[in-house]
């Protein structure tokens, strides 16, 4: 495939995704501009690769060939309109990654309400480990990432977020679960569960987890639906979710040629993806944990797993997004009235403002007319106060809350 611009225009480069993206177009003999309100950890790596990212709009952003923007961004920003009214194209990191794709033979696009990273972390290492020529785009740090046009296999991430893996037309399309998630996006749960079944349908391939949540994918009868593992497996990552993770991974690479043994081998020793069940360090005899779980389900799923490895522990929730806490507010509070040591944390609100939801205190609030061993704090030495009572203590949300974990980790 060959690109049909020279220059572009990174409009919030600072995402996991997005900076993935500039570093590809950077190989690919790119002039690559990066802006982003923030500073983070990609936006940095960024600039060590010869990429420099600002917090102002520059002038020479103005006669870039091409802008591709991150979905948090609105059409309605003052930044893109006023590249619009300069007629330079602005597109979208979803749209984007669908015209990269169509220059490799085979796309495996994994989509799901929660899994999808690690599923799909785990696919493009195994097919990595076996000798194919793959790259991944993969909403998470993955061990050694690679993004070639060349190469045979593109292991990609597919969100459900704003439609967004509509836009692909993959070789294979995996999906670990379909639940309420992102309903700011679609109009009911009906018109969510659709989505799904329309992404499968654009695919030559399909494999679904068979569980309560996809049953009704069943009326549609080309579809491999995977309960279990079939190889002896003895792999390192906890929790009964995971099992289904795996099960899937493991389905679709024996499918694609990759022997029992490689298979078997990398899944023993898969040490996840960042910010899933990740020990980061200690302070004191405290051992801190991050986790990304962000829905009442995947909430549910952590605490179950996190609660056999530790029993004093404590857990520092933070609220990703007012919309997603309104929705779920019901099933926040049913999960969180049962932790025994609890600190919410402040909301994290992404592309939102108040008025989209329920914010951390309203939460609180709620958790604590059944839960007396709540407390709610926006401060991290509140929380370093505490923690050094209890064996664990794990971070968990889709936020900035890991970086303030780190910063409690580094500093003590």
């Amino acid at each position: 495939m060959k690109l049909n611009f020279k220059s572009v225009l990174m409009l919030g480069v600072g995402g996991v995704s997005m900076h993935q993206m500039a570093l590809a177009f950077k190989c690919l003999g790119v002039k690559v501009y990066g802006y982003d309100a923030k500073k983070s950890k990609y936006t940095e790596l960024c600039n060590k690769n010869g990429i420099e990212v600002t917090k102002k709009f520059k002038p020479e952003f103005c006669l870039v060939d091409l802008c591709v923007k991150t979905s948090a961004i609105k059409d309605d920003n003052k930044y893109v309109k006023l590249l619009n009214q300069l007629n330079i194209k602005v597109v979208d990191r979803a749209e984007m990654l669908a015209q990269l794709s169509s220059s490799f033979k085979k796309v495996i696009a994994v989509a799901g309400t929660h899994g999808k990273s690690t599923t799909a972390s785990l696919i493009y290492e195994i097919l990595r480990f076996s000798g194919k020529k793959v790259s991944c785009h993969i909403g998470a740090d993955v061990f050694m990432p690679r993004f070639n046009l060349d190469d045979d296999y593109l292991v990609l991430e597919a969100c459900e977020y704003n439609k967004s893996f509509l836009k692909f037309y993959p070789h294979i399309a995996v999906v670990t679960n379909v639940e309420a998630e992102h309903m700011d996006c679609y109009s009911s749960l009906f018109c969510l569960k659709n989505s799904f079944l329309t992404f499968l349908k654009r695919a030559e391939k399909r494999y679904v987890f068979d569980c309560e949540s996809t049953k009704y994918l069943k009326k549609y009868k080309n579809v491999n639906f995977v309960s279990e593992c079939k190889l002896n497996i003895k792999p390192k990552l906890l929790g009964e979710y995971n099992k289904n993770n795996i099960a899937l991974a493991v389905r679709v690479c024996l499918d694609l040629g990759v022997s029992s043994a490689d298979i078997v081998k990398v899944v023993n020793n898969f040490k996840g993806v960042p910010r899933r069940f990740e020990h980061i360090g200690d302070v004191g005899n405290t051992k801190v944990y991050i986790d990304y779980a962000h829905h009442p389900s995947e909430l549910a799923q952590f605490f179950k797993a996190f609660s056999c490895k530790h029993k004093n522990c404590l857990i520092v929730f933070q609220p990703h997004t007012y919309s997603r806490t309104k929705t779920f507010y019901s099933d926040f509070i049913n999960i969180l009235k049962n932790v025994d040591n609890l600190i919410i944390y402040r909301e994290y609100a992404a592309r939102e403002t108040p008025d989209c939801g329920c914010s951390a205190k309203d939460l609180f609030l709620g958790v604590k007319e059944f839960n007396k061993n709540v407390e709610y704090c926006g401060s991290y030495r509140k929380i370093l106060s505490k923690l050094l009572n209890f064996e664990a203590v794990a971070f968990v949300g889709a936020g900035d809350i890991n970086i303030v974990a780190a910063k409690i980790v580094e500093t003590n």
